[in-house]
């Protein structure tokens, strides 16, 4: 039985697409869209595309929260109060927990999650995992991940959770179908009826 829905950030709820490429190109003006694609095919930090310099990383992460604004929300406040309803929510991303954190506030998406877990509490999202399932006393076949990238598949995988990945963020529905993600959907009300029919089997 589903208990708990752990949503990726960035791509999922945050549109940051655009911001993100926009900041990462201040460090490596030389980058291309396509590394900015591959640079989240894995983990961002244990298998960076894209090679910040240790001080240049806090300076990425202000310049995202100056640029982010609650406009750069995707439009699930319905779905995530249905969700809440029923499940435990929570939220794991590589941006650091403070970011999350006010992006979520001033977008009035707060309430909607019991916790945050971002790079701040550990840059692998395998052990972010493992930090929900203690926490809450969880097991994986108890929890689905929401995601827009394969980096992200793959790291779920590792802890045997099922993952559903959306077509609105980073990696194009042809890139998330090549690792096999437990089910691929192209907006908010898709999402909600996949997970509905998973729970009702």
């Amino acid at each position: 039985m589903i208990k708990a829905i752990i949503f990726d950030f960035d791509g999922v709820i945050g549109n940051t697409y655009d911001i993100n490429f926009e900041v990462s190109k201040i460090f490596d003006s030389n980058m291309t869209e396509q590394d900015f694609i591959d640079h989240h095919k894995g983990n961002v930090f244990e298998e960076p595309k894209i090679k910040f310099k240790p001080e240049e990383i806090p300076v990425f992460f202000e310049k995202q929260k100056q640029k982010f604004t609650p406009e750069h929300f995707f439009p699930l406040e319905k779905i995530l109060g249905k969700l809440k309803k029923e499940f435990q929510l929570f939220v794991i991303s590589s941006t650091i927990d403070e970011n999350i954190k006010y992006f979520l506030e001033i977008g009035h998406y707060d309430h909607f999650f019991q916790k945050i877990l971002g790079a701040t509490t550990h840059r692998s999202k395998v052990e972010k995992f493992k930090t929900i399932f203690s926490q809450y006393d969880l097991k994986a076949e108890e929890c689905l991940f929401i995601t827009d990238t394969i980096g992200d598949i793959i790291e779920a995988r590792k802890v045997n959770i099922k993952t559903i990945g959306v077509t609105w963020g980073y990696h194009r529905k042809e890139l998330l179908f090549e690792q096999k993600p437990f089910a691929i959907v192209d907006n908010a009300e898709e999402l909600l009826n996949v997970i509905n029919n998973l729970c009702n089997e």
